[in-house]
């Protein structure tokens, strides 16, 4: 597990920069969020069949701003997952969609 402040201190430059998402601090490339600090759990936006991937395993759940109302493509990953990696993964996934 990494801290937020390293996971951004790491994505910071470039296209990437801070922004607020839902009143919580996030990532973005350009306009589109990729990352979202929310109640003091990593929050990121995943290709599908990498988000069931990680539920499957136990280290992320799917993200659910309000009980029972599951945000698309969104998942909660948990402390045990390879933070820094999976930010860079919801970012390529991001940038990607933007092209």
């Amino acid at each position: 597990m990494t801290d937020w402040e390293a996971l951004v201190e790491q994505a910071e430059g470039g296209p990437v920069s801070r922004g607020s998402m839902f009143g919580s601090q996030g990532l973005r490339t350009g306009r589109k969020f990729f990352a979202v600090w929310w109640h003091d759990q990593l929050v990121l936006k995943l290709p599908p069949d990498r988000l069931q991937q990680l539920v499957t395993a136990g280290t992320a759940r799917p993200f659910e701003p309000m009980e029972g109302r599951a945000m698309n493509g969104w998942a909660v990953v948990g402390p045990s997952a390879d933070w820094p990696a999976l930010v860079d993964q919801a970012r390529a996934f991001v940038e990607f969609q933007q092209s």
